[in-house]
């Protein structure tokens, strides 16, 4: 299986479990690996054979600054259920999600990784 990755999405999301954590936005940074069939795409050149990485870009972005999310967890399962839901020749994806936690100012990052293929949707 091939895989397309986008690296350092950087999103304003309202993510925290105190309510004053999610006041205000605070940046999320996404790394995402879809996991797809690519040989027609290498051999063609022509974005009909692929996925649109934009459409995954604008997608995932959307998911992560239109909610509101306690767990960086669910913001990163979010953020696999819109790419899942871009083009059904996903296979899978994973994502690696980063923030500064406003409540922890000496702790320089949390960071989830989480993973799903389309037939762990439910």
């Amino acid at each position: 299986m091939s895989a397309i990755e986008l690296r350092g999405l950087s999103c304003r999301a309202k993510v925290g479990v105190p309510d004053r954590e999610r006041r205000k936005r605070q940046r999320v940074v996404l790394d995402l690996t879809l996991s797809l069939d690519l040989a027609a795409a290498a051999l063609s050149d022509d974005l009909k054979d692929s996925v649109d990485y934009g459409a995954v870009e604008v997608a995932v972005r959307r998911a992560v600054e239109a909610g509101e999310f306690k767990l960086l967890e669910r913001l990163a399962d979010a953020a696999l259920d819109a790419a899942l839901a871009v083009d059904g020749r996903i296979r899978g994806a994973s994502v690696r999600a980063v923030k500064q936690p406003a409540v922890m100012p000496k702790t320089e990052a949390v960071v989830v990784h989480l993973s799903k293929s389309r037939q762990s949707r439910p």
